[in-house]
């Protein structure tokens, strides 16, 4: 099983709905966190950084105009990064945005795979 956070936004990339981490910038950047919200933030970023690797492969096309269009999922046995995660959504709903948990058994064409996560370019029927 595979869980994905997201919001009720589209990308313009990958046309699909924006992750929590690209939600959250959008609050960092119009200065919309309370200070204690900033702080925690900040926290809970820094241990993504440090237990949390950036997907190397984006698109199952190469070259320059290879557009990202895989989205990342969670392994369900990453719990400390599932919480975390349900803790960044807490600060997003507290600003009005709505957070959705996904969960699926078919993420689609897997293009990167780690301890914790995929990354995947979602099948037609991943979403239903």
């Amino acid at each position: 099983m595979y869980l994905r956070f997201e919001i009720d936004e589209k990308d313009d990339v990958s046309g699909r709905e924006k992750g929590i981490f690209m939600a959250m910038d959008i609050l960092l950047e119009n200065g919309d966190l309370y200070e204690y919200e900033q702080e925690l933030e900040k926290e809970i970023y820094a241990w993504f950084k440090k237990y949390l690797k950036v997907p190397k492969a984006q698109s199952s096309k190469s070259g320059y105009h290879a557009k990202p269009r895989s989205i990342s999922w969670f392994k369900s046995s990453a719990t400390e990064h599932i919480d975390k995660m349900r803790q960044y959504a807490q600060i997003l709903e507290a600003h009005d945005m709505s957070v959705k948990q996904l969960a699926t058994d078919r993420p689609g064409n897997i293009v990167y795979e780690d301890e914790h996560q995929i990354a995947a370019i979602p099948f037609n029927d991943t979403f239903k």
